[in-house]
């Protein structure tokens, strides 16, 4: 695990990327966020799984956002849970950085803190709610993962981090609203069955309705996608 400070001072802000070695975007965006100057605040960057980022894979024992909050003597994933946690204990808020393999809209994800939802300016919310195992780098923290379909261009990448910066206020700019739609995950769809879903897009199966999430991801074993119901809910900025 590389960790990089920058700046001084409140808020402090940290960005964690590659907590799964093969999302390489989280890296390029650590990579970018060393070099860009603040305007106020500080920046806690942490490249998270250095040795599956080498392996070209996933992880290397088990998969790092089901590890949290770690083990000091644990296993390659458990060790660097723990150790994150100790090295972003005093951020005011956290952004996780992943990417996808499944067709999508880019898309906010949200357990414990929808208030911060609002500072990154993308139109998808997902709402995990206690779906899960409370195992994730944001169910220990005050913070929200951003997912990327990975076909995404780099400079939409940096612009919409960029924004987000100037939204908790350590970059310089104009907060930037967005009508946002929110999608709570309630079940998931397992591999018995090979309809071709559209995320995000309505879907009535055996008079079942819901939005499919993640649909298309090759990392999931098992599990065609994730179920949804949508609720709209406003955010304004404080």
């Amino acid at each position: 695990m590389r960790v990089i400070r920058k700046g001084c001072g409140k808020p402090v802000v940290g960005v964690v990327g590659c907590l799964h070695g093969d999302e390489i975007i989280g890296k390029k965006v650590i990579d970018w966020l060393d070099k860009v100057s603040l305007a106020k605040g500080s920046l806690i960057l942490i490249l998270a799984n250095e040795e599956a980022i080498a392996l070209g894979k996933r992880y290397v024992d088990a998969d790092l956002n089901r590890c949290f909050p770690g083990k000091s003597d644990g296993n390659n994933e458990e060790k660097i849970a723990a150790k994150m946690l100790q090295e972003l204990k005093d951020c005011d808020v956290v952004l996780d950085i992943h990417s996808t393999s499944a067709v999508t809209e880019n898309f906010v994800v949200v357990t414990r803190h929808p208030e911060l939802v609002g500072k990154v300016p993308l139109e998808k919310v997902v709402w995990m709610g206690d779906f899960g195992k409370n195992s994730a780098l944001i169910d220990f923290v005050n913070g929200v993962s951003i997912e990327f379909d990975e076909r995404t261009g780099f400079q939409k990448v940096v612009d919409t981090i960029g924004v987000c910066l100037c939204n908790l206020g350590l970059l310089d700019g104009a907060a930037i609203l967005e009508k946002q739609e929110h999608f709570v995950v309630y079940d998931v769809m397992k591999k018995d069955s090979s309809p071709v879903l559209k995320n995000f897009e309505k879907t009535v199966i055996k008079n079942e309705t819901f939005y499919p999430i993640l649909f298309g991801e090759k990392a999931y074993t098992g599990i065609l996608c994730l179920k949804a119901r949508r609720k709209i809910k406003k955010f304004i900025f404080p």
